[in-house]
């Protein structure tokens, strides 16, 4: 009988412990000495990072939006030449296709050519200032800009035109929008032939 009463005074004693424990938050009863230091925020190249949002923020422009300048006349000639690009890439034989793609490009380039501005010495050299370069170079960094720079190098990655089919005034200019296959090396005046969408691959 003595051990049955000892046994629930023990009990209720636990439960008693417990509640009491529950309702001051289950406090651990750590050392003094042991320290829990605040989490400290920290950085990656997307948050916090001003360089990187800009950059995030002009590929989704680049790659959703049509967005050109203030200029209607230049997005005029941007949006004629990422549409011949386009046609050109998709039909690099059609006479009509290459045709479209001289004509706009060359406009393409004279447009820079006029932001540039450069003037001939007495010997005939152009002269350009870093003032000058700065503002053509941005004028050409619109997000419409940028998806005429992705046309265009695909269209000129199906061969078929070289430097000679541009006019002359252009010639020289014209392959910095042309990209790396309209390079000396490796034009060609015969473009790919098309894969034909019935073509097995073994």
């Amino acid at each position: 009988m003595g051990r049955f009463i000892f046994c629930v005074g023990l009990g209720f004693l636990t439960a008693f412990a417990g509640v009491s424990w529950a309702t001051h938050g289950f406090p651990m009863g750590f050392s003094s000495s042991v320290q829990v230091q605040p989490l400290q925020p920290t950085l990656n190249s997307y948050f916090g990072d001003d360089h990187a949002k800009e950059g995030l923020r002009k590929d989704w422009e680049a790659e959703h939006t049509a967005r050109g300048d203030d200029d209607a006349k230049r997005n005029a000639i941007r949006m004629d030449t990422l549409q011949a690009a386009n046609a050109y890439a998709m039909s690099p034989c059609g006479e009509s296709t290459k045709a479209n793609l001289i004509s706009s490009l060359s406009a393409y380039t004279r447009a820079w050519q006029t932001t540039l501005g450069c003037k001939p010495n007495f010997l005939g050299q152009l002269i350009c200032s870093d003032e000058q370069f700065k503002k053509a170079a941005d004028s050409v960094t619109t997000p419409l800009d940028r998806r005429v720079k992705t046309a265009l190098q695909s269209a000129f990655e199906q061969k078929g035109i070289v430097t000679a089919d541009f006019p002359q005034d252009v010639q020289r200019d014209v392959r910095q929008f042309a990209g790396p296959d309209f390079w000396e090396k490796d034009q060609s005046p015969t473009c790919l032939p098309r894969r034909s969408s019935s073509a097995t691959v073994r």
